[in-house]
């Protein structure tokens, strides 16, 4: 889809300061209004589901954004979907009173959070008609009505001057594998967008496209549980890193490569500064032997079930709260020639692929905390699972992390990637085919130079403000 040529907001911020004292003279709030956003989507963002009362995800990350200079509005309403939403963007003349219209908030960016399910991509069930689809064309005609619809409400906000966010589609408790699949299908056609987004399945899918047991308050909306999991898919300096003007990230086409040759346990390593659940690390590795070449270091979850009343009538449910039990290292190896992923309990699984025949395989370790299961696929293909809740708060890249576990005497990687979120097979399929998945994206750092430059340096294309850590012994940039 064709998207008209923008400012970047730098360039509006150096605007906005030359003409302060027109702004001041006509007594406008501009200063605040970028750095507002406003959450406009149906109940899920409105905060539906929370049995607490702290206004779901979207409470959550006003928690989180508010102590560094954010204001978080929320203009979300219960059941709306592409077409009823339209309305509320903005009032026809004198607005109603009762009506959460976006534009009368003058927010400077939208997270613009609807779903398929609103929009009636369900399977109708016997004798229903209402917000649903009987035959495989109508469904087909919701997927596109949502698609064409979302993306007026993204050029409907970039022509108020307010910065687009899209949240993907998540699920539903009363989802079969048809919704999923319309689902999966969305997200990965909404990442291809440029806008930036936001991967909330990838931080309650229980793997069927429902809520995970434990973060689900009815068929339709996440308990408090699932809230707080699906404020962590949102990388906590996207705003400020639009704020500052940094691009959406594009593919590398760069040909060369980092090596790594003996030397640092931790040649490459990225720290998140705010707590990380759900998460995916990918990367191209072309391994010369046996060894470490990546891990993840943090604590192991365990989790508490408390039964709490939600809702009208007050019914139970069960909540899981997550908590640490422990201190963890999981590593991806070559082991034999083939890569395996070593999980927090010791167990393995392996790709049957070849790890050493000379060529780059590309390496998928996805992690979803709220149903406790790490993935490894390698070259797009799913090599096994195992059962853990990870907390991760260290990312190496080109060893372990810690000294006496050997690496690879030389091994080459280029394309390091870190989404906030896990990643389904659909969505670790594309990435090794090449397409970038830029939602949740927190780091991606091509580790291609061909400058020539004996400096290592490490760029991060994502829209974050998140660095690398770069121990030089033995690193070095090569052209292929």
């Amino acid at each position: 889809m064709y998207i008209r040529p923008r400012l970047p907001s730098f360039v509006v911020a150096l605007l906005l300061f030359a003409t302060i004292g027109l702004v001041a003279q006509q007594g406008a709030d501009t200063g605040d209004r970028q750095r507002r956003i406003a959450f406009f989507g149906s109940s899920v963002p409105n905060g539906t589901g929370d049995e607490t009362g702290h206004g779901g995800y979207t409470g959550r990350m006003r928690t989180l954004l508010e102590p560094r200079g954010w204001e978080v509005l929320n203009r979300s309403r219960g059941g709306d979907n592409t077409v009823t939403i339209a309305p509320r963007f903005e009032p026809e003349g004198a607005p109603d009173p009762d009506t959460r219209y976006l534009t009368t908030v003058d927010p400077g960016y939208a997270v613009l959070a609807l779903s398929l399910g609103n929009e009636g991509i369900m399977e109708c069930a016997p004798g229903e008609t209402r917000r649903c689809t009987a035959t495989q064309d109508e469904a087909d005609r919701i997927y596109e009505q949502y698609a064409s619809g979302l993306w007026t409400l993204v050029e409907r906000t970039r022509a108020q001057g307010i910065v687009p966010i899209v949240a993907l589609c998540y699920t539903r408790s009363d989802f079969n594998e048809r919704e999923y699949a319309y689902t999966r299908r969305m997200n990965l056609l909404i990442n291809s967008w440029d806008v930036p987004s936001v991967n909330l399945l990838g931080a309650i899918d229980d793997g069927s496209g429902r809520w995970a047991t434990g973060f689900v308050a009815d068929a339709l909306h996440p308990n408090s549980a699932g809230h707080t999991e699906m404020a962590h898919a949102f990388v906590p300096s996207l705003f400020d890193a639009l704020a500052a003007g940094k691009p959406r990230p594009v593919t590398s086409t760069d040909p060369g490569f980092i090596r790594v040759r003996g030397g640092a346990a931790a040649p490459l390593s990225f720290s998140p500064h705010e707590t990380m659940r759900s998460f995916a690390v990918s990367f191209l590795v072309r391994a010369s032997g046996d060894g470490t070449v990546a891990a993840v270091a943090g604590q192991t979850l365990d989790y508490a079930v408390a039964q709490r009343e939600y809702g009208r009538r007050r019914q139970l449910i069960d909540v899981y709260t997550l908590a640490p039990s422990g201190q963890t290292r999981t590593r991806i190896e070559v082991i034999d020639g083939r890569l395996t992923y070593a999980g927090s309990s010791g167990e393995r699984v392996a790709s049957t692929a070849n790890a050493t025949d000379g060529g780059w395989h590309h390496v998928v370790l996805s992690h979803y905390v709220a149903r406790g299961e790490t993935l490894l696929f390698v070259d797009g293909e799913l090599a096994g699972s195992v059962a853990e809740r990870l907390q991760p708060d260290r990312f190496v890249l080109g060893g372990a992390g810690v000294a006496g576990v050997a690496a690879p005497d030389q091994v080459d990687y280029k394309d390091w990637m870190i989404h906030r979120a896990g990643l389904n097979a659909d969505e670790a399929q594309a990435l090794h085919a090449g397409t970038l998945l830029q939602a949740s994206l927190e780091l991606y750092a091509p580790l291609r130079d061909s400058t020539g430059s004996a400096r290592v340096a490490v760029e991060n294309l994502a829209q974050s403000l998140s660095v690398v850590e770069v121990d030089t012994a033995g690193v070095t940039h090569r052209q292929n």
